[in-house]
This record gives structure tokens, C-alpha cells and sequence, in this order.
């Protein structure tokens, strides 16, 4: 096969790699590589569509990242994990792929969830998609484990079709202990067409039985909830989610075709299956960011990795097989009743070299961080020579990320510009990544953040206004395959 496949035929996004040959692997693998929008120190997948990122843990010495894999293109089709490992974030293992789509259950996907480490094990959960001969999605939730040397053993089905009161809209889940019971939350939709999640327990993390639909105190949000991640810190329960469906959006909040959203509230009541949050906030400002996932590390961090992408936008690297990224590594903290983010620490190992920002800077590389102290008033241009650029200002009263001006504007159809309030108004310090083709702002000492996909060819020159401080250049990660 030489061509490329042509997708948008449907039927071709359940096409499996046994249905391609090695050659088309190569070739694809070969446009994805040359693409000088690719990055270079984020996690990106070899060639096809990258999405949700599943499974974070921190597992017998080392981080353990899986994430949403379709190989043969930039299309939402026939779902895997795939795996690598890092000990520090700039040197990764490729572990390959960790669950196939093999078994009925699974026959058309296996879809995101979680990790729990425990006994010397890494315990996976997922979703497994299986669609009838009638065209009925019928999910499970799956139990899969991982040992010490990284054999994966697939198990069963522990939580069959949707929960009583759900749609087929039933996936993601994400399991936590409390003493010596298992808790599994699962999100979905429920028959009223609310987004809801179910919580299901038991002594053992394969024998979990349903215990009913939670209930909140949140305004509608939404007829789907995804991605649900939820962990508890400083006596709170924080409750990550994605929602899909209509939410009471203005100029500054939920403006994506699909946002992600926080809650901070008591702890999840088990007992009473009652969640007493009663406000969600937005967690990211940008254009690109969808279903976020965290774990604690061995050092106690909560970190957060993000899917750099949505799922209705069509983007310039479509055209040569790829899309989409994962986030840099976050290390989130509950601060001022928010949840606040900041970049890890691990990353300043990228940096190969320090510049002073001039007013008007040349860029030699389009992989940098910015360290900034800037005004009430500022504004950061990054252009080319045709004047093609993105801009990121602030009035003293709100930022604005405007991305209406770049060499390839894609998904003008969900706005070109995306602002958000200034929570601290004084002079302020925000920092900065650029990685070829995505940009992550961290502002408001990490209460606010902006994270987007930008297209400039060429990338050459900062023009800066009311900003000082720090270019740092950065290296990139290595990924290296490892045998078995």
C-alpha cells in the first residue's frame, strides 16, 4: 500500500495495523518526522492520532505515561495504549504499545482510564469498546495489570454495559482506595441526558459492584461527563472532569468546543454517594486541552498531563499523518481555593542556554521557555518575516491569546482569540513554553493558564512590550526504544 488511506471513507478508521504493511508504517512514520511543526520536547505519537492521555502513575521507580494511540492516521479510529516510562522527564523508554483492540470486549477500542500501583503491580483500568452487529456501543470497564518488568496481562470485563440509569455514553474510569475498600468512578450520561458519574466498590480491585449514580450540587454541566479524575489533598476532594454539552459560557469561560473543568468540595461521600460541590471552574484559558489526568508521585507531587488537542478540529498536520501532543508535565497544588499549576521542575534540565529578552529578539530556535516579570500592560509578539503571528497581551485587566493572524488558522469556527481575567494585576512573573507548534502559559502564579496550538512558518522574531527577563533555549527529550 503507497497511497495514503483515505478516511473519509469511516470504515477505514477501524482498519488495524495487520491491515498495512511495514512499508506504510515507514512512510507515514517519514511525513510525521519531517513535519516542522512537530515537536520536540513534548510526547508525540510516531505517526497517527495521539489523544487522551491514560494510566499515570508513578510505578516501581519510575513515571509511567500511557496514552490514546490510532496509528495509521490523524483520525479518531481504532483505539490502543500505547506506553513509555521516564525516571526524569527528558529521557523516556518506548515501551510500544500496551493494549491492543485483541479481544470482544475491546473489538473496537480500548478506550481511556487509569492506574492504581499497588502489591508490586501496576493495576490498569480501561474502557473497552464493543459495538453490536446492531450498531449498539456496549462498553466495559476492563482490569488489566502490569508487573515489574512490564509484561501486561489483560483480565476481564469487572463492570459490564452501562450502569443502571446510563447511556452507552459510560467510560474513562479512575479507581481510589479509602482503608481497605476500592472505589471506581465511571464517567457518562445518564437517561435524563445529564452528565453524571457512577461509583462502584469493593474489597478487591476485580470484583467491584455498582452502588449508584453520585450525586452533586453543580449546575448543569453538560450531557457527558468524560475523563473524570479525582483525588483527594489538604482535606479536600478535588474533582477533575470534561465535560461535553452546552455550558454557561461569556467572554472569559468555556469557549472550546469542549473545556475542562475543576471542582473543590469535602471529600466524596461514599456512604451517602453525594459530591457537595456546588461551583466548576474553568482549568485551562487555551484553544487546545482536553481530558487532564493526575497521580502522585513519590515525592508527593500531584501531576498533571493534558491532551495538547480537541476532538473537532481539523489541524495543518492532518496532512501529514499526525496530530496532537501531550501537555508538559504539571505539578498541580490546592493555593487560595484554586487549583494552581506550574510547569515541573525536572524541565529546566532542557535548557541549553540563557538570553536577556531584547524588545525586538531574534529567535534561534522555535523550542524556548520565557521567564518573565511583565507590566500591568504588556504584549508578546511571535511572528515571521511576513508578519504572520500570535499575540499574547494584557490591558492590566485581562489576557488575551489572539491567534487570528497566523500562517494556517484552523477551527475559526470556534473563535480566534481567547481571554481570560487578570487575577493579580501588579507586576507579576508568568512563564512561557514553546515547542514548534504549541504554546503553554502560566500566569497568575499558575492559577491561570492558556494552552494552544499555534501554525507560524518560519517562526523568527519576539517583538515584546512591558515584558523582561529570560529566553532560555531548550533541548529536546530522547525517546529509545526498549526490546520486549
Amino acid at each position: 500500500m503507497t497511497q495514503l488511506i483515505d478516511f473519509s471513507n469511516r470504515q477505514n478508521r477501524f482498519l488495524s495495523l495487520t491491515d498495512v504493511s511495514s512499508q506504510y508504517l515507514q512512510m507515514i512514520e517519514g511525513k510525521t518526522k519531517q513535519d516542522p511543526y512537530y515537536p520536540t520536547y513534548h510526547v508525540a505519537p510516531h505517526h497517527g492520532l495521539l489523544n487522551d492521555p491514560n494510566g499515570l502513575s508513578f510505578f516501581n521507580g519510575k513515571h509511567h505515561i500511557f496514552y490514546q494511540w490510532f496509528p495509521l492516521g490523524p483520525v479518531h479510529g481504532l483505539k490502543h495504549w500505547y506506553h513509555v516510562s521516564t525516571e526524569d522527564f527528558i529521557h523516556f523508554e518506548d515501551h510500544g504499545i500496551a493494549l491492543y483492540p485483541d479481544c470482544e470486549f475491546d473489538s473496537h477500542g480500548c478506550f481511556s482510564g487509569a492506574a492504581f500501583a499497588e502489591g508490586g503491580m501496576l493495576h490498569l483500568f480501561y474502557t473497552g469498546n464493543h459495538v453490536t452487529e446492531e450498531g449498539i456501543p456496549n462498553p466495559s470497564q476492563v482490569y488489566a495489570s502490569m508487573d515489574k518488568h512490564l509484561n501486561i496481562t489483560k483480565g476481564r470485563p469487572i463492570a459490564h454495559a452501562p450502569a443502571p440509569g446510563f447511556t452507552h455514553n459510560f467510560r474513562d474510569p479512575v479507581v481510589f482506595k479509602r482503608e481497605n475498600i476500592y472505589y471506581m468512578l465511571v464517567g457518562g450520561e445518564n437517561k435524563d441526558g445529564e452528565g453524571a458519574l457512577a461509583l462502584y466498590q469493593g474489597e478487591s480491585m476485580q470484583q467491584l459492584s455498582f452502588q449508584g449514580k453520585v450525586t452533586t450540587d453543580l449546575p448543569d454541566a453538560g450531557y457527558m461527563w468524560e475523563c473524570p479524575n479525582y483525588f483527594e489533598q489538604d482535606g479536600r476532594g478535588v474533582f477533575i472532569f470534561s465535560p461535553q454539552g452546552e455550558l454557561e459560557t461569556d467572554k472569559y469561560n468555556f469557549n472550546n468546543v469542549f473545556s475542562v473543568a475543576y471542582v473543590l468540595s469535602d471529600p466524596l461521600d461514599v456512604r451517602k454517594l453525594h459530591y457537595e460541590g456546588k461551583q466548576y471552574i474553568e482549568l485551562d484559558k487555551g484553544f487546545d486541552f482536553y481530558a487532564p489526568q493526575t497521580y502522585e508521585d513519590e515525592r508527593g507531587r500531584r501531576i498533571l498531563i493534558g491532551w495538547l488537542g480537541n476532538s473537532k478540529s481539523d489541524y495543518p498536520t492532518d496532512e501529514n499523518m499526525w496530530a496532537h501532543m501531550l501537555t508538559i508535565p504539571r505539578q498541580v497544588t490546592l493555593q487560595r481555593n484554586r487549583l494552581v499549576q506550574q510547569p515541573l521542575e525536572e524541565l529546566k534540565k532542557l535548557r541549553l542556554g540563557a538570553e536577556t529578552l531584547e524588545q525586538e529578539h531574534n529567535l534561534s530556535s522555535r523550542a524556548f521557555e520565557l521567564e518573565l516579570s511583565v507590566d500591568p500592560d504588556f504584549t508578546l509578539t511571535f511572528s515571521n518575516r511576513k508578519g504572520e503571528s500570535v499575540t499574547f497581551s494584557s490591558n492590566g485587566e485581562e489576557y488575551c491569546l489572539d491567534r487570528s493572524d497566523m500562517t494556517h488558522t484552523f477551527a475559526e469556527t470556534y473563535g480566534t482569540k481567547r481571554y481570560a481575567l487578570r487575577k493579580y494585576k501588579e507586576n507579576h512573573r508568568i512563564r512561557l513554553f514553546m515547542d514548534s507548534s504549541s504554546l503553554e502559559i502560566f500566569c497568575d502564579y499558575g492559577e491561570t493558564v492558556f494552552t494552544s496550538r499555534i501554525f507560524i512558518e518560519d517562526l523568527e522574531y519576539l517583538k515584546s512590550d512591558g515584558a523582561s527577563g529570560t529566553l532560555y533555549n531548550l533541548g529536546s527529550i530522547t525517546l529509545e526504544a526498549q526490546n520486549g
